[in-house]
């Protein structure tokens, strides 16, 4: 299981989001930074991107620093997070406190770091100590998930049943499967019908602000080939009613067999 985690930066704080970024993947609840400049979708506008990558994740983290604080991009990135309900978790240089205005202010929690120019070996060691403590943060409020399939193992048309339990903050999120059969290209998605009141894309879940839920639905193998299956659990959420924009906020993975 991962926890996807949206990072907003300046180029020229490359370094920084280079640290913060190995920093999250390396801790012990595995983060996946969600870092634009490095998701390569071809055709796709960058502003698309942007958008659909902050959507991705409720936690956000702008890094303020006094190359940043008057970048458009990031301002922009933060104002989207803001109008769509992201967690904004700020790391900001001490010396820009009193400079900022808008969504992010000194005003709110913010993590921070005293920047030194004139020695890069100690501002990198106080931004060390800021995005270390930032991560003891996060693993505090970042969802958490875990789930089971049980029979591991069915009869064709048999039924499996899937167990969940979430812990965190969502907008309008849902349980679901997406089952995908080794051998082929066939796959299916079974949600919860408790969650999800229909299938349409456009249709918001029913887990919404701040939950603790367990849930239980039953779904049948009937019409599924024959074989071995990765069965992905996943809380989904729906940030945009009305707009087909699910995104996965946690996944296990659990191996099936029918026969």
């Amino acid at each position: 299981m991962y926890e996807k985690f949206f990072i907003s930066y300046f180029n020229g704080d490359k370094n920084k989001l280079e640290a913060l970024s190995k920093a999250l993947k390396n801790s012990s609840k595995k983060f996946k930074p969600i870092i634009i400049a490095k998701t390569k979708i071809p055709g796709k506008p960058l502003t698309d991107k942007v958008k659909e990558g902050i959507l991705e994740t409720p936690y956000f983290t702008p890094i303020l620093t006094r190359s940043s604080i008057t970048s458009q991009w990031v301002n922009q990135e933060i104002g989207f997070a803001v109008a769509t309900d992201r967690n904004i978790i700020p790391i900001v240089e001490v010396s820009i406190v009193s400079r900022l205005k808008g969504f992010v202010h000194s005003q709110i929690d913010l993590f921070r770091f005293k920047g030194d120019r004139s020695n890069n070996r100690k501002e990198a060691k106080n931004f060390r100590k800021c995005y270390k403590e930032l991560i003891l943060h996060l693993e505090e409020v970042m969802p958490f998930f875990k789930s089971s399939i049980s029979p591991k193992k069915v009869k064709q048309g048999d039924y499996y049943i899937t167990k969940v339990h979430f812990k965190g903050r969502v907008k309008n999120a849902f349980f679901d499967n997406k089952v995908q059969h080794l051998d082929s290209n066939w796959s299916t998605w079974n949600w919860d019908p408790k969650m999800l009141r229909d299938g349409r894309p456009t249709t918001p879940g029913e887990l919404r602000g701040q939950v603790d839920q367990n849930s239980q639905y039953t779904h049948t193998t009937s019409g599924w080939p024959i074989g071995k299956y990765k069965i992905y659990t996943r809380v989904y959420e729906h940030p945009i009613p009305g707009k087909a924009t699910r995104y996965i906020i946690s996944e296990d993975q659990h191996n099936f067999e029918v026969t």
